[in-house]
Order: structure tokens, then C-alpha cells, then sequence
């Protein structure tokens, strides 16, 4: 498996959901721990497992926990004015061209930055 993840910011339509809605993280699943998939909701039933919150390291020098929500394949929490993937998507300024790029960290947790377009991949 790929020490990264990438997700390209391809479209001004990207750049709206991204910053608005969250970041699908479809593409990218077997990227993270199965057992980091929560439920969808709190009233749903929950997974077959113990679900592990995922810490995601920013680039901007803070940091969230989460889990993947279900269905969805989200990070939570969903809410711009919390630390979590929409908030971070404003606050680095995307634009189309960029990649939002996943990386392992140490001691199981995952770091985020953002490569502006046309850069080259990062070690």
C-alpha cells in the first residue's frame, strides 16, 4: 500500500464542495484503517467492530480526530466552525489544480497538506 493518499481538486465545482460539504473520501478508503468506518448516524446501529477514530495532523498546526462516517465516506465532524477537513479546506485555500494529500505519520496517525498545482510530490 501507498505511503499517500491523493485527492486532485480537478474543478471550481471541487473547490465549492470541498469547502462547503466535506471531502469525499471514496476514492481513497483502502487508504485508511477499516476500522476507522463509524455509522452513518447516531440512531443507526453500530458497526460489526470497535470503531477508531482517526487523528488527522493539518498542515496549519492543528489537528482532529474522526471517523469516516458511513455511507457518506466523510470525515466528521461536518461543521466548518469545528477543526475537521472543511475547515481546513478554507482555511488553505483551494483552487482548481491543487491535491489534498494523506500521509501515515507516526504512531498510527495521518497527516493532510495541501500541494498547490503543479508542484512536485513531496517526501
Amino acid at each position: 500500500m501507498s505511503a499517500e493518499a491523493r485527492i486532485p481538486v480537478k474543478t471550481p465545482e471541487d473547490v465549492w464542495t470541498f469547502t462547503q460539504r466535506n471531502v469525499p473520501l471514496w476514492d481513497i478508503l483502502e487508504f485508511f484503517p477499516r476500522e476507522s468506518i463509524g455509522p452513518r448516524g447516531p440512531k443507526d446501529a453500530p458497526r460489526p467492530y470497535e470503531v477508531k477514530p482517526l487523528t488527522i495532523e493539518t498542515d496549519l498546526g492543528w489537528s482532529f480526530e474522526s471517523d469516516i462516517q458511513y455511507g457518506s465516506w466523510v470525515f466528521r465532524p461536518r461543521s466548518p466552525s469545528q477543526p475537521g477537513m472543511m475547515k481546513w479546506c478554507r482555511e488553505r485555500g483551494l483552487e482548481p489544480g491543487d491535491t489534498i494529500v494523506f500521509a501515515k505519520s507516526e504512531g498510527g496517525a495521518f497527516r493532510v497538506r495541501l500541494e498547490k498545482g503543479g508542484a512536485a510530490p513531496q517526501g
